[in-house]
């Protein structure tokens, strides 16, 4: 009976060690049961990263080798008659070793698979049991979820262009537009000037205009590629670069500027070109000292608000280059970012600068997480030692998959807890 307590008490720390762990670049993909933000950080063939975990897919089942290790994702049998030891692809279940089809919704059998269907007001046990889209179950019963529209047994929502404009025709996305910095040609069937827009994990959309903030046509004749040459690059004094995102994908196009960068009146505010204003220079508008946002214009001319200063980095000269704009008064100025004061934050913490974060770790995906080379430890991040030259044989796993070391202090936590730790009776660990 003990050995079974403290194989438990051992899995729930190893389990709440995991979970205080987040995905690091540094040590690969992860395998199964593995931190992870995205599907991609994940190792195994069908598996996905759900709810910070690498997991199987619903369409694979996690299995091992004869000696309990290697976990990996193993493709469930999906045909009707399909031999089964406990466990089928969904919407199929297991009987007597057998995959029958589930009676839910609306089943039919077609090619060897079971495929059911739900209707609006069907009953459900689970979200995923109510197949139309825009569905979920609430209260055992399949309904419509917050901003679409009931039409007859099914969920609408209207089509929408994210960057503005009215959606067009139906169309597929044929590249990963992630991977593009600016819109390349034949990425998908829209006519020219329109862009796919997809949801999440979906090839299939609608097609929107390609838009510039103040509704002026994209110049196609320039590119926002860095590597484009001099003469098709957006030049910078009649055009500017203008990032689009719709949440899965950001590129930039090329749009032509309202006011000349290099005229004396470059700023567009209220309508018209207006001088740009700086630290100290004339004014006779807010617009014109960075909006209004730390800098204001009084009695003329631009200076600094209450509780902000001139801005201070590396090339900042009072004589020879001064400040030109103005940062939050903070405790710290290299935590003064933009009109806001960033705080100091510990390992695993939000972050929006390097500079938050502990020695040694950096700001990763929007948390404070070690820099490669470097391990956490109490809170620092300390460097991992090199390997040594020399290898000692593994200590005997107490839960399969789980190597436990012997100098490790949780291994000492539980010898001493179970009277080892003094040499005197207790359980021997090798």
């Amino acid at each position: 009976m003990l050995p079974n307590i403290i194989q438990l008490l051992l899995l729930l720390t190893v389990s709440s060690l995991v979970e205080a762990q987040l995905f690091s670049p540094c040590n690969g993909k992860s395998a199964l049961g593995g931190v992870c933000d995205v599907n991609g950080d994940c190792d195994n063939k069908g598996s996905i990263c759900l709810r910070g975990q690498c997991r199987c897919h619903p369409h694979y089942t996690e299995a091992r080798d004869e000696k309990g290790r290697l976990p990996k994702c193993a493709p469930l049998p999906s045909k009707v008659g399909a031999k089964c030891s406990n466990k089928c692809r969904e919407p199929l279940f297991c009987r007597n070793g057998e995959c029958q089809c589930v009676q839910r919704g609306t089943t039919r059998i077609s090619n060897g698979e079971c495929i059911t269907t739900s209707r609006v007001g069907d009953r459900c046990s689970r979200h995923y049991d109510c197949t139309s889209p825009f569905s979920a179950c609430l209260n055992s019963q399949c309904v419509c979820i917050s901003g679409t529209i009931q039409q007859g047994s099914r969920c609408v929502a209207a089509a929408n262009c994210p960057l503005g404009g009215l959606p067009g025709q139906s169309c597929v996305r044929r590249s990963d537009p992630s991977l593009a910095f600016n819109i390349p040609p034949n990425q998908d069937n829209c006519p020219s000037g329109q862009i796919c827009v997809t949801a999440a994990d979906s090839q299939v959309g609608h097609c929107c205009p390609v838009v510039c903030p103040l509704a002026s046509h994209v110049d196609v004749k320039y590119s926002c590629d860095p590597d484009a040459v001099p003469a098709l690059k957006c030049p910078s004094d009649s055009h500017f670069c203008h990032f689009l995102s719709d949440g899965s994908f950001s590129q930039a196009v090329c749009c032509r500027r309202p006011c000349n960068s290099m005229a004396p009146n470059a700023l567009y505010a209220n309508n018209q070109c207006i001088p740009r204003g700086q630290l100290n220079s004339a004014c006779t508008s807010n617009a014109q000292c960075g909006g209004g946002e730390g800098m204001e214009c009084m009695k003329g001319q631009c200076q600094c608000q209450q509780n902000f200063h001139p801005a201070v980095d590396v090339l900042t000269n009072p004589l020879k280059n001064p400040s030109q704009s103005c940062s939050r008064d903070c405790e710290n100025e290299s935590l003064s970012k933009d009109t806001s004061c960033m705080k100091a934050v510990p390992l695993n913490s939000l972050c929006f600068i390097q500079k938050q974060c502990p020695q040694n770790s950096g700001c990763y995906r929007g948390r404070c997480m070690c820099r490669c080379g470097f391990a956490p430890k109490n809170g620092k991040c300390v460097e991992i030692p090199a390997p040594s030259t020399t290898t000692s044989a593994p200590a005997p796993a107490i839960i399969p998959g789980v190597n436990i070391n012997p100098g490790d202090e949780l291994f000492k936590l539980f010898g001493q807890f179970l009277g080892g730790g003094n040499g005197a009776g207790g359980l021997k660990f090798g």
